[in-house]
């Protein structure tokens, strides 16, 4: 049965302040249609739109299905989980703070983390607040991160610690999640609420996004787009969405409802102002977009010059453009906006295909509203790639299945040789549990199955993360395995 298909239009009564745009409803359901044939092109489960123009929220839609297998569709109540899009909220709550005074972003991280622990090599003293915004920290992602963004093994309060685990590297511009796990850490420091709260109370509330969460647990699941998978045939089911409130984190942990997510741009590009309210200090918007560090990258069609605090500065085509995009187990997040034209897109997919959608998307509706003749002819040839994609999955399951196939050869020891506990500093305690004929993973919040990844060597993959990962038993003798390698760590057998 094909999936419905939902969206609203919004209709905005006539007392606004601002004048509409002459044609903007034409051009709008032009929008509308690109967006239905785009979700249609089959990429993803679920597809959810919002276009801000002039200061409003003019178009919303959410189409196709936010659970597939629940048979729940998408609507304007469901959730989308942003990943990476929330280092624009942290980002901006530190602008916040800084215009305040409460925080110095050019004070080494010392000041406001003086017991953090740090890696051998680097020098605390020499960082500053700015640098972790800008990834020219030095350090890549490690047991923090994958606590933070993952597991949960490990509160918070551990983070500190944690920091000593990361690796070093240069400090030119390295993307990361570290530094917005660490700006988290700094409000925490100057705000005893925490940053969750501070960020409710002092960003989501004054702009009016009132649909957007840093938290799961009180939420109704049934609201949330879910992550799918594809099957041998090319349909989709869907797969649990794993995130808790312990790693709804800083660098990534947001679920919000496609107009709220919309309702960001608008008090972004319009200098803090939204229903006709000044909200924030203009002074703090335009320091959250001024460019901490430099680079010289092109993702999809769109220019990155450098980053913000919490945002990728650069451009379309000759327009200056701000944006922070995110992904996590087949779901994608775009959120951008053309300051100079006031024009705001956020485009949402659950997967598996979708990602580059967004992108089309958004490109298709910036080159309408700009008036680009050949906007129709450039993003159906964009979508012809992504559908030649879409035909190609069912071939990519299979040879994926025939590889798992062929690994399923038995391990030379009995599974209850590899059960147990093991533990490290720095990643915490990781148990696997004898399950019939299989071990089952159980790692902080998170617990799924394990396959045979290389028997001969004892190595087996697990999929917690959303991508596969490798596990591997070392044995001293005979009897159980002693340890267990993971991502570089080597946890020892507790029982």
């Amino acid at each position: 049965m094909r999936p419905l298909l939902t969206f609203a239009l919004l209709i905005l009564c006539s007392c606004q302040a601002t004048p509409r745009r002459a044609g903007l409803d034409e051009s709008l359901e032009r929008i509308d249609r690109f967006v239905h044939t785009a979700y249609e092109v089959g990429a993803s489960a679920g597809l959810g739109v919002g276009v801000a123009v002039d200061g409003r929220v003019e178009y919303v839609s959410n189409l196709g299905m936010a659970d597939i297998s629940a048979g729940i569709p998408a609507t304007g109540e469901t959730l989308w989980y942003v990943a990476s899009t929330s280092k624009s909220f942290t980002g901006f709550g530190i602008a916040l703070l800084a215009t305040s005074g409460e925080i110095d972003v050019a004070a080494p991280i010392t000041t406001y983390l003086p017991n953090a622990e740090w890696p051998e090599g680097v020098d605390p003293d020499s960082l500053t607040v700015g640098d972790f915004l800008g990834h020219t920290h030095g350090m890549g992602n490690g047991a923090l991160v994958i606590s933070a963004a993952f597991t949960g093994a490990f509160p918070e309060s551990e983070y500190g610690r944690l920091l000593q685990f990361n690796e070093v590297g240069s400090r030119e511009l390295r993307y990361s999640n570290l530094g917005y796990n660490v700006a988290s850490m700094v409000i925490d420091a100057v705000r005893p609420e925490g940053w969750k709260t501070f960020l409710e109370h002092e960003v989501y509330n004054p702009a009016g996004m009132g649909e957007l969460y840093s938290n799961v647990s009180s939420l109704d699941s049934a609201r949330i787009a879910k992550p799918h998978r594809a099957r041998i045939d090319g349909t989709y089911y869907t797969i649990p969405f794993v995130k808790r409130d312990i790693t709804m984190n800083a660098a990534g942990g947001h679920l919000g409802s496609i107009e709220s997510l919309t309702r960001w741009t608008v008090v972004q590009m319009d200098g803090g102002r939204i229903d006709g309210r000044q909200v924030f200090p203009e002074k703090a918007v335009a320091l959250s977009h001024e460019i901490l560090s430099t680079h010289d990258r092109q993702f999809a069609f769109f220019q990155r010059d450098g980053w913000g605090m919490g945002w990728d500065v650069g451009s379309y085509g000759d327009e200056p453009m701000v944006s922070r995009f995110g992904g996590y187990s087949r779901t994608r997040s775009h959120l951008s906006f053309l300051p100079d034209q006031r024009l705001g897109v956020v485009a949402q997919v659950n997967g598996p295909g979708g990602s580059a959608l967004t992108d089309i998307i958004a490109a298709y509706v910036y080159d309408v509203m700009m008036d680009r003749p050949d906007a129709d002819s450039l993003a159906q040839t964009r979508l012809e790639e992504v559908r030649s994609q879409v035909a190609e999955v069912p071939e990519q399951v299979a040879r994926f299945e025939a590889v798992q196939q062929s690994r399923l050869n038995p391990y030379p020891r009995p599974l209850s040789d590899y059960a147990g506990t093991y533990a490290d500093d720095a990643l915490g305690s990781v148990r696997f549990e004898h399950v019939r004929d299989t071990l089952r993973m159980h790692w902080g919040v998170l617990e799924g199955p394990t396959t045979v990844f290389d028997a001969d060597s004892h190595q087996l993959r697990f999929s917690l993360f959303g991508s596969g990962a490798v596990a591997t038993f070392a044995f001293d003798g005979d009897g159980p395995a002693d340890r267990v390698e993971l991502f570089g760590r080597e946890l020892m057998r507790q029982r």
